[in-house]
């Protein structure tokens, strides 16, 4: 059971939530709820190392190192913070962008589906660069992660039907984390209701992000759209309340609230369908699910929505996962080579053709190439999914011709089939439907998980180093800071 909240009943959706905030770092996890939070920083810790070796953690390097050389001359304390997989270190809002680029720069990083968010490269990146700076403990840190996914994945859940892919052009990726990532930097900081009150109005002034990210081609745009911007900006905010800056009102309860914003600004006194005066979305609530799913501000029992949280087995876009596991499978029955294979169909829902189809040239994103990629090489590798140069392999390019994309309108939308026919003329077929591993319905174990941090780790770093960053994360809660872990992950 969670405690009870001090919070009256009356209280605005905004003290609610502030008031639940400022208790977590008293509250214990349960133990299945801490073995999840440590799983989950164990992959993100591994996305930002191996995307510090990308194109969206290369730029963001540069663009800190150029801000701040080195040889600048600034004093030792204005370095705060160290960015993962470099010898960078920086002032913690850029510290913060870095590793937030390089979260996202692989698609190898979380997911939650009903919130359309992804929780750990927003963040991670925040938390990791104030509790460097602040020296928090491995356990502060870890229930200050737990926040930012429980806030992240509630504003998230709450603003979908304002927000949602296919209604808006506004991105959930990015509002939503921009809040739990500063959530999680304020507990950090000891922050009390009234600091959070505040926190809120700037991180709503500071809420942006546009799905304008799929124009481009390469995935500099998309990192800092889904973890880049919301980590830095949220720690700038924190920053802000923290030195002592005021802003009064509840942001999310008051009238033309951040609600009223997203749905098209409401004039006073207009009709609001579908909404209440407290700028809830048609709750007393205000939309958080304070009272009616369980934040236990009310003394009910808490849902733990870290616990619905996926972890990608395949370092790539979501959608190629379930013909990519098909593949995998028919590949392992049979044992097959590349060269014993005449075609690949693969039968799909169109829409997703459309997002992991040929317009797109980034590895990771193309659904062709990394077919194509795990029949030659019979699964997919890391290496393989994100070395461009991988794209031109000419036993890569051959197999790539022939594979067939096969529209499928009927049926189960994220169900992929996928059919192989190979040059005697047998045909294999296997299917994979959403909960593809990794997915909480079919979760990944601990071993998988770890499995998979060390591909990511050993990209960029010595195989020692990989296996002692895998050991700190499982007894991260227990470390008296972090700098053990920092100095693992770092050049």
């Amino acid at each position: 059971m969670a405690p009870s909240s001090t919070t009256p009943p009356s209280a605005s959706p905004g003290q609610s939530l502030a008031s639940f905030a400022a208790q977590a770092q008293s509250v214990s996890l349960p133990d299945v709820v801490l073995s999840k939070t440590l799983i989950q920083i164990l992959d993100s810790l591994a996305a930002i190392s191996s995307g510090s070796a990308l194109e969206a953690g290369r730029q963001a390097q540069a663009y800190v190192r150029a801000r701040f050389p080195p040889s600048a001359g600034y004093p030792t304390n204005h370095y705060e913070a160290s960015v993962l997989g470099t010898d960078i270190r920086c002032p913690v809002v850029e510290a913060a962008l870095a590793m937030g680029m390089a979260a996202h720069a692989d698609e190898s990083d979380d997911s939650h589906e009903t919130s359309q968010t992804h929780p750990g490269c927003g963040v991670l990146p925040a938390v990791l660069a104030v509790a460097q700076w602040v020296g928090s403990s491995g356990e502060e840190f870890v229930k200050a992660v737990n926040l930012g996914y429980e806030i992240t994945i509630r504003f998230g859940e709450a603003l979908v039907p304002l927000t949602s892919f296919a209604k808006s052009s506004l991105s959930n990726h990015a509002v939503a984390p921009l809040f739990g990532a500063a959530f999680a930097c304020g507990s950090l900081l000891s922050f009390s209701t009234d600091q959070y009150l505040i926190l809120l109005n700037y991180l709503a002034q500071e809420a942006s992000g546009l799905t304008t990210w799929r124009l481009d081609k390469a995935h500099t745009l998309k990192s800092y759209v889904f973890a880049g911007m919301p980590a830095s900006n949220a720690v700038k905010c924190v920053l802000l309340v923290h030195s002592g800056w005021t802003g009064a009102g509840d942001v999310l309860g008051n009238d033309r609230n951040f609600f009223d914003a997203l749905s098209g600004g409401a004039a006073r006194g207009a009709p609001r369908t579908g909404r209440d005066q407290n700028g809830g979305l048609g709750r007393q609530d205000g939309g958080w699910g304070v009272q009616t799913t369980g934040l236990g501000l009310n003394g009910e029992e808490r849902e733990w929505k870290i616990l619905e949280t996926d972890i990608k087995k395949y370092s790539v876009g979501f959608p190629i996962a379930a013909p990519l596991a098909a593949l995998e499978e028919i590949m392992a029955r049979t044992n097959a080579v590349h060269s014993e294979i005449r075609r690949i169909e693969v039968h799909y829902h169109p829409d997703w053709f459309a997002v992991i189809g040929d317009a797109n040239a980034m590895p990771d994103l193309s659904l062709r190439h990394c077919l194509a990629a795990t029949a030659v090489d019979t699964h997919l590798t890391f290496a393989a999914s994100h070395d461009e140069s991988r794209m031109l392999d000419p036993a890569v390019v051959d197999v790539g011709r022939r594979i067939d994309f096969v529209p499928k309108e009927s049926g189960d939308k994220f169900e992929a089939v996928v059919v192989v026919t190979f040059a005697d003329g047998r045909k294999e077929q296997a299917r994979q439907g959403r909960n593809v591993r990794g997915r909480i319905e079919n979760p990944m174990t601990g071993a998988e998980v770890e499995s998979k941090a060390g591909e990511l780790f050993r990209s960029v770093l010595s195989s020692a180093k990989a296996e002692a960053a895998i050991g700190l994360a499982r007894r991260l809660h227990a470390l008296p800071n972090l700098s053990e872990m920092v100095e693992a992950l770092g050049q």
